[in-house]
C-alpha cells in the first residue's frame, strides 16, 4: 500500500524562527541581583511531610525556584522589600513578606477548590478566571456523584450545550455526544474524544473512577488548536495519575451493587382484546366472506382450535414476564497512590464492572487497569508514564427475541402441549403461532413468529474488546520562563465480534436451518508525538505573556477481517467456521491508514490581570486528501474583559465576578475515508475473455482532485458573573456556527458505472444559546445546599446545497432553512370517518383508512404538494438540573434531564406494536381503532387515531402515521448517603467511609402522545432497543 508523505507544503518558516527568536531575546533581560539569599523548607499541612517540587516565586519578577526532593529550597532576591509567593497544585497559594529574614518555613493547606479553578484547554492549562473562550469542566466527584458504570451517563445533562443520549438502552451500546449541534452532511457529529493525549472513538470503555476531569472545548477558539479533529468539538480526559497524588499512600476503595427493574412497561393487549381486534381485522370492504358472523368467525379461527378455546377461556399469556429478567449492576474499584519524597508520584487502579441486561443473554462484563508514575528528577527534569487498559465482554443478547418478546399473540404460550391441549411446561415449542397437537392437527396456526425463548437458547452474539491507552511525557525546564515537553501517546485496539445462531433460531432458519456462524475482527493502532515548548513570562505587574509552540503528527492504521458460513455440523459458536458448506463461504479483509502532521501556536496576554487575549493558529496536512489540498490552516482569536477588576465594580458588594468574553475561531474536518480520493477497483468476476469467463477489475471509485477541507467559522460571546459573594455564579454564552465545503456523496449520471462521487456541496449553519448556573443557597456550618442549573439551545439549519441557497432536495433529506435530520411527509389527519366517506371517494379512499392532508387543498394528494416538513430528531432545548443536600454527616442528591421539542419516526410503532396491517401479532392496548358498521356481528368503533385493521389505506406505508414527540423530563438519580464521624474513623486510622443508597431513573415524564420503551431512544431499531428500567443500588466508598 502507498505511503503518503506530508511534506510537499508547509506552514511558513518564520514561525518556529520567529518563536526561537523570542526565546533569545527574552533569555536577555535577566534580573539584576541584590544577594541576599533565603532559604527554608515547604511542608504538607495535612501530612506534615516536605513538598518536593513547590514553586517558590519573588512576587512582581520572574525570579524563582522550586523545592528540592526534601522540600528544600534556596532563593537569592532581587529587592530588600521582597515577598515570596509559595504554590503547589491542589494547595492555597501563600504570600510571606521576607523582612531581611534569611530562612522561613512554610505549611502549604490544601485547597479543594483550587482544582476546580484551572481548566485544561489542549497542551496545556490556564486557570479559570483566564478562559478566554468556552469550556465546560466537571470533576472526579461529579463523575462518579450517580454511581454509574459509563462516565458519559454519570454527566449526563451536566454541561450545557452538551447533549447526551443513550443509544438504544441495550447494554454495552453506549451513549453519543453532540456538542452544539450538526456541523456534517456524514450525520457524524461525535466530537474529538482525547484521552490522556490519545485520540479514542468515545469514553465509554473507561471506568468513570478512573477520571480526574473532563474538559470540553465548545467554541472555535477553543478547540482551533486541534485544528481539523476540533470542529465537532472537543472532549478532554484527564485520568488519574502520579501527578493527582498527594503526600503518603492514599487507599481507595468503592463498591456498589444493583438490581435493575423493568419499568414504564408499555400496556399490550390481552388474550380477549387480541381476539377481538383479530377478528376485526378479517373484516374486508372489498370481499363479503368476512362479513357474516359464521364466515368471519370461520376465517378468523381457521385451523386453530386451541386459539378459540383459549378466548372463550379468558386465557392470557405473558410474554414479557417470561421472557425478561431482573438485571444487575456492579462496581468494585480499589485504587493506591501516593507521593514519596525522592519526588516520585504514583496511582494504580483496578476495576471491575457488571452490568446484567434484561434480556438472559446480555451482559457486559469490564475489567480495567490503571497505573500512573511521575517523576521529578531534579530542578530542570520531570518524566511520566501513565497506562490504560481495558478487557470488555460484552454478549449483545439476541436481536430477534428483543423484538419478539411481546410480538406473540397472549392466546399462544411458548409450551407445547399434549392431545387435550393441556400446556407441557419446560417443553418449549418452536413456532408458538404455528402450534399443532402430537398427532399432527394444527392447534395454531397464525402467525410463524419464533419462540423468543428458542431464540434466545440459540443464539449468541459476542464483543470483546481489548484496549490499551499508553501516555509518556520528558519535560525540561531550561529557565523559570521557559520549558520543553515531548509527549508519546499511543491506542491499542482490538475488537472480535462473534455471531452464532443454531438451526433452530431466526438466522438459522433464513439460512436453511442449519447451523450458521460468522466472526469479524477488528485491529486499530494509532499513535501521536507532541513536541512543545512553553514561554511563560511577566513583565513588571502589568504584563503576563504565555506563549506554546507546538509540532504534532498523528497516524491511524487498521486492519479488518471477516468470515462467514453455514451448515456446521456442530454448535461450536464461531470457532469451527471451515467446517461449513463450502458454497456459503463469505470472507474479506481490509486495511487502512491515514495520518496528520501539524504545527500550531498559542499566545496568552494579560494586561493588569483584566484585559486578555488568546490568539492561536494550526496548520494540519491530511493524508486522506488530494494535492494541492492536503494543507490548510484554523485561526482563532478571543478577548475578555474582567470588569470586576475595574474600579467601579472591585469593592461591590453584589457583584463578585464579571468578566465579558468574545472570539472568533476556524475549525475543520477532512471528512472522508483513506483513498477515497484516488480512483479505485473492485473485483468482477465471470468476464468474456475470448469465450472463458474470466476474473477481472471494475472502477468502483471516481477520484475528485479539488475535494478540500470542511472549514468551520465560529462566532462566540459570553458573559462570566458571580454574585454575592459568588452564592450565585455562573455563564452565558450565544454562538453563531457556519460549517461550508461539506462533504457528501454527489450523485453522478448512471452513464459513468459509478453512482457517486465525494464533492463539496453544502454549508450548515448553528446559533445558540447556553446557560450555566449555580446557587449556593444555605452554607452554614452543618448545612449547605447548592443547585446546580443547565439550559441550551440550538437551531441548525442547511444554507446552501450544491452550490445553491433556494432549491431543496427531498431525495437526500436536503431543505433550505430547515435541520438536517428534518422529517418530510404527508401530515397524518386522524381517519375517515362514516360522515366522510363521500369525500374520501373522491380522493380514492374510504371509510376507516388513514387521511392524509391536503395542504394545497386541490383535491388531490401529491408528493410534491403535501408533503411538509413535521419536525425534527433535535431537540429544541435541553436542560439539567441536580441538587446537592448535605446536613450534618448526612448528604442527598437529586438530578435530572429534559430534552424538549423531539420529534421522531418510532420504529417501535412502524415495526411492531403500532401496525394496524400485521393482524396475527400483539399490539398496544389501543382504547379504540375504528370498526365500521358491518355484518359479521363485531360491534362498531369510532377513532380518529388507528385506522381499520387490515384496512388502513394507501398511505398508512409512509410512515406518517408513527410520528410522535419524544420530548421528556427524567429523573437521572436520587441518592442518600452516610459520611461517619471523622473523629470516629480517625481512630481507626480511617480517613474516610460513606455509605449509601440510589436509586438510577425512578421517573420518566414523557409527552402525553408518546408510546414507546423509553422517549430518550425513542427512534432506535427496533431490534437493539429495550425497555426502560429502574435501578436499585446500594454502595460504600472506604478511604485509607
Amino acid at each position: 500500500m502507498t505511503e503518503f508523505k506530508l511534506l510537499k507544503s508547509r506552514p511558513p518558516r518564520w514561525f518556529f524562527g520567529l518563536a526561537m527568536l523570542s526565546c533569545f531575546l527574552l533569555s536577555g533581560n535577566l534580573l539584576a541581583q541584590t544577594g541576599n539569599t533565603v532559604s527554608g523548607i515547604v511542608l504538607d499541612g495535612a501530612l506534615g511531610e516536605p513538598l518536593p517540587g513547590a514553586t517558590i516565586l519573588e512576587k512582581g519578577t520572574n525570579n524563582g525556584t522550586q523545592t528540592d526532593f526534601d522540600g528544600n529550597f534556596s532563593l537569592t532576591l532581587t529587592s530588600e522589600n521582597a515577598v515570596l509567593v509559595f504554590s503547589y497544585v491542589g494547595f492555597a497559594a501563600q504570600e510571606v513578606p521576607v523582612n531581611g529574614r534569611s530562612r522561613i518555613d512554610v505549611t502549604l493547606e490544601e485547597d479543594a477548590q483550587s482544582l476546580d479553578e484551572v481548566v485544561i484547554v489542549g497542551y496545556g492549562s490556564v486557570k479559570r478566571a483566564d478562559v478566554t473562550g468556552s469550556v465546560s469542566s466537571v470533576t472526579t466527584d461529579e463523575i462518579t456523584q450517580r454511581s454509574v458504570n459509563n462516565p458519559l451517563e454519570g454527566i449526563q445533562g451536566n454541561l450545557p450545550g452538551v447533549v447526551i443520549t443513550t443509544n438504544t438502552g441495550r447494554v454495552g451500546d453506549g451513549f453519543s455526544v453532540n456538542i452544539r449541534g450538526n456541523n456534517s452532511f456524514s450525520g457524524d457529529a461525535q466530537p474529538l474524544f482525547v484521552v490522556d493525549g490519545v485520540p479514542t472513538d468515545g469514553i465509554d470503555f473507561l471506568n468513570p473512577q478512573d477520571i480526574d476531569r473532563i474538559d470540553i472545548l465548545k467554541d472555535a477558539s477553543s478547540a482551533a488548536i486541534y485544528g481539523s479533529r476540533g470542529a465537532n468539538g472537543v472532549v478532554l480526559v484527564t485520568t488519574k495519575s502520579g501527578a493527582t497524588a498527594k503526600g503518603g499512600v492514599s487507599v481507595s476503595v468503592e463498591s456498589s451493587y444493583g438490581i435493575v427493574r423493568r419499568a414504564r412497561f408499555p400496556d399490550f393487549m390481552n388474550g380477549q382484546e387480541w381476539w377481538a381486534y383479530h377478528q376485526v381485522a378479517y373484516l374486508n370492504q372489498d370481499d363479503p366472506l368476512g362479513d357474516t358472523p359464521e364466515n368471519n368467525f370461520s376465517l378468523a379461527s381457521n385451523n386453530s382450535p386451541e386459539l378459540v378455546k383459549r378466548a372463550n377461556s379468558g386465557f392470557n399469556f405473558d410474554w414479557a414476564d417470561a421472557v425478561y429478567r431482573d438485571g444487575e449492576i456492579q462496581n468494585n474499584y480499589v485504587s493506591v497512590n501516593g507521593r514519596a519524597n525522592n519526588g516520585m508520584a504514583y496511582n494504580i487502579a483496578l476495576g471491575l464492572q457488571k452490568d446484567k441486561g434484561l434480556l438472559p443473554n446480555e451482559q457486559l462484563d469490564k475489567y480495567t487497569f490503571k497505573g500512573g508514575i511521575t517523576h521529578r528528577f531534579n530542578d530542570k527534569f520531570s518524566a511520566g508514564v501513565n497506562l490504560t487498559m481495558t478487557h470488555e465482554i460484552n454478549d449483545l443478547g439476541s436481536e430477534q427475541a428483543a423484538r419478539d418478546a411481546v410480538r406473540l399473540s397472549p392466546l399462544a404460550s411458548p409450551w407445547a402441549i399434549d392431545e387435550n391441549g393441556n400446556q407441557l411446561e419446560g417443553e418449549l415449542y418452536f413456532q408458538p403461532g404455528k402450534l399443532v397437537y402430537p398427532n399432527g392437527d394444527w392447534a395454531f396456526n397464525k402467525t410463524s413468529t419464533l419462540n423468543p425463548l428458542v431464540e434466545i437458547a440459540n443464539s449468541n452474539q459476542q464483543k470483546r474488546r481489548w484496549r490499551t491507552l499508553a501516555n509518556m511525557f520528558l519535560e525540561y525546564k531550561a529557565v523559570d520562563w521557559l520549558s520543553f515537553k515531548t509527549t508519546f501517546s499511543a491506542g491499542q485496539l482490538n475488537r472480535r465480534h462473534g455471531q452464532a445462531y443454531s438451526a433452530e433460531s431466526y438466522v438459522g432458519q433464513s439460512n436453511g436451518g442449519t447451523n450458521t456462524a460468522s466472526l469479524d475482527k477488528l485491529e486499530n493502532f494509532n499513535y501521536t508525538w507532541d513536541n512543545q515548548f512553553n514561554i511563560n513570562y511577566t513583565l513588571d505587574d502589568d504584563h503576563s505573556f504565555s506563549f506554546l509552540g507546538l509540532q504534532s503528527f498523528y497516524s491511524n492504521r487498521t486492519e479488518e477481517s471477516y468470515a462467514f458460513s453455514s451448515g456446521q455440523p456442530f454448535e461450536t459458536l464461531w470457532y469451527n467456521l471451515g467446517s461449513g458448506a463450502q458454497n456459503t463461504f463469505n470472507m474479506s479483509s481490509g486495511f487502512r491508514k491515514n495520518t496528520l502532521l501539524s504545527y500550531a501556536g498559542r499566545l496568552n496576554y494579560a494586561f493588569r490581570d483584566k484585559y486578555l487575549v488568546t490568539a492561536s493558529i494550526r496548520w494540519d496536512g491530511s493524508s486522506v486528501l488530494s494535492e494541492g489540498n492536503k494543507w490548510e490552516n484554523f485561526p482563532s482569536v478571543a478577548l475578555a474583559w474582567k470588569l470586576s477588576e475595574e474600579g467601579f465594580l472591585k469593592d461591590s458588594p453584589v457583584v463578585s465576578n464579571l468578566k465579558l468574553r468574545a472570539s472568533i475561531g476556524y475549525t475543520g474536518n477532512d471528512n472522508v475515508d483513506p483513498y477515497s480520493t484516488l480512483n479505485g477497483v473492485d473485483n468482477q468476476r465471470y468476464y468474456d475473455f475470448n469465450g472463458n469467463a474470466v476474473n477481472g477489475f471494475i472502477s468502483d471509485e471516481l477520484a475528485n482532485r479539488l475535494l478540500s477541507w470542511e472549514r468551520t467559522r465560529e462566532l462566540n460571546f459570553g458573559l462570566d458573573f458571580g454574585l454575592l459573594n459568588s452564592r450565585i455564579y455562573g455563564s452565558v454564552d450565544v454562538y453563531d456556527r457556519l460549517s461550508e465545503n461539506l462533504i457528501v456523496r454527489q450523485d453522478l449520471p448512471i452513464e459513468t458505472g459509478i453512482p457517486s462521487v465525494n464533492n463539496n456541496v453544502g454549508s450548515l449553519s448553528n446559533k445558540g444559546v447556553e446557560v450555566a448556573l449555580v446557587t449556593r443557597n444555605v452554607q452554614t456550618e452543618r448545612v449547605s445546599w447548592e443547585t446546580n442549573f443547565t439550559f441550551s439551545k440550538n437551531t441548525n439549519a442547511l444554507e446552501s446545497v450544491y452550490g445553491q441557497s433556494e432549491q431543496d432536495d427531498p431525495g437526500n433529506g436536503f431543505f433550505i432553512g430547515e435541520p438536517l435530520n428534518a422529517h418530510y411527509n404527508y401530515v397524518f389527519d386522524g381517519v375517515w370517518q362514516a360522515s366522510e366517506a363521500a369525500e374520501a371517494a373522491s380522493y380514492g379512499m374510504k371509510e376507516g383508512e388513514a387521511k392524509p392532508k391536503d395542504i394545497n387543498n386541490d383535491g388531490a394528494f401529491d408528493p410534491d404538494d403535501d408533503r411538509v416538513i413535521l419536525g425534527s430528531t433535535q431537540p429544541d432545548w435541553i436542560g439539567g438540573i441536580t441538587s446537592n443536600l448535605k446536613v450534618g454527616n448526612f448528604d442527598f442528591t437529586v438530578s435530572a434531564i429534559a430534552m424538549q421539542g423531539v420529534l421522531v419516526k418510532s420504529d417501535f410503532l412502524q415495526d411492531s406494536f403500532g401496525n394496524p396491517s400485521d393482524r396475527g401479532r400483539n399490539h398496544l392496548a389501543w382504547d379504540s381503532y375504528y370498526v365500521p358498521a358491518n355484518g359479521a356481528g363485531l360491534p362498531t368503533q369510532v377513532s380518529n387515531e388507528i385506522p381499520r385493521p387490515r384496512g388502513e389505506g394507501q398511505f398508512w406505508g409512509t410512515g406518517f402515521g408513527y410520528y410522535r414527540d419524544a420530548s421528556f423530563v427524567k429523573v437521572k438519580n436520587i441518592a442518600l448517603g452516610y459520611s461517619f464521624d471523622q473523629s470516629v474513623l480517625d481512630q481507626l486510622k480511617i480517613k474516610g467511609f460513606r455509605i449509601y443508597a440510589n436509586v438510577l431513573n425512578p421517573f420518566v415524564f414523557a409527552a402525553s402522545e408518546f408510546e414507546g420503551w423509553d422517549p430518550e431512544w425513542a427512534d432506535a431499531d427496533q431490534n437493539l432497543a429495550r425497555p426502560s428500567s429502574i435501578t436499585y443500588q446500594l454502595g460504600l466508598s472506604l478511604k485509607l
